[in-house]
C-alpha cells in the first residue's frame, strides 16, 4: 500500500518538475507576456486542465521556491518571544530552506534569478507572490504570539523578507555577470548587509 502512494507522489512530483521546467525554458525563449498556459502545457506533454490542478498561474509554475517557503512558514516554531528572537527565527527558517535544493534545482533557481533580473512582469508577478508569503508569514507567528498582532510583527516579517527579496535579485545580478554562488550564501550576505543598514533595534551589537 505505501509503495502505491509512493508511486503515486513520484508521478505527481515529476509532473508538476515537467510543467515547472516547460515554464522555465518558455519563459527564457519568448518571456512572461508572450508565453501562455496552453503553451506551458503542450510542452510539459499535459492538458492546460492538469496544468491549473498543480499551479493557479503561468508564473507560480516557474518560482517552485515560493512552495517551498510557504511549507517552512507553515511548519515554523518561534520558541521565544523577543523581537530578536522572532527575526532570527525567521532566518534560520529561510537559511534552511534555501540550503535544501539538489544541484539540479540550484540551477533552476539560477534560471529563475535570472528572469528575475530581467524581465519585469516576471519580477512583479514574484513581489505578488512574496506579499502572500508576508500574510501568511504573520498569521503564523500571530498564532503562536499573539502580542505581535500590531506593527511590531509586520516590521519583523517585512524586514525578513527583505532580504529574501534582495538575495534573489543579487544573484540573479551575480549570474549574468557570470559568478557562480550558492544561492544560501548569496542570502547570508544580503542578511549581513541588512543588519548593517538597519543597526540596532532589532539586532543586538
Amino acid at each position: 500500500m505505501d509503495q502505491t502512494v509512493d508511486l503515486r507522489t513520484r508521478r505527481k512530483l515529476q509532473t508538476e518538475r515537467e510543467i515547472h521546467r516547460a515554464a522555465l525554458e518558455l519563459f527564457e525563449q519568448q518571456g512572461v507576456r508572450a508565453t501562455t498556459v496552453p503553451e506551458i502545457a503542450a510542452r510539459a506533454g499535459v492538458s492546460p486542465r492538469t496544468f491549473f490542478r498543480y499551479f493557479s498561474t503561468k508564473e507560480e509554475a516557474a518560482l517552485p521556491i515560493q512552495r517551498t517557503m510557504v511549507r517552512a512558514i507553515d511548519r515554523v516554531e518561534f520558541s521565544a518571544s523577543e523581537p530578536t528572537a522572532v527575526l532570527e527565527t525567521v532566518e534560520a527558517m529561510m537559511d534552511a530552506t534555501l540550503s535544501e535544493p539538489t544541484a539540479s534545482e540550484i540551477e533552476d533557481h539560477r534560471r529563475i534569478s535570472r528572469l528575475l533580473a530581467t524581465d519585469p512582469e516576471f519580477n512583479m508577478a514574484a513581489t505578488g507572490q512574496e506579499k502572500e508569503l508576508l500574510e501568511r508569514l504573520l498569521d503564523r507567528l500571530r498564532e503562536q504570539l499573539p502580542d505581535y498582532v500590531g506593527l511590531q510583527g509586520l516590521l519583523i516579517c517585512e524586514t525578513a523578507l527583505m532580504g529574501w527579496h534582495v538575495a534573489w535579485r543579487q544573484w540573479g545580478e551575480l549570474a549574468i555577470q557570470g559568478t557562480a554562488k550558492e544561492p544560501v550564501d548569496v542570502y547570508r550576505e544580503c542578511r549581513a548587509q541588512l543588519r548593517r543598514v538597519i543597526g540596532t533595534g532589532l539586532w543586538p551589537r
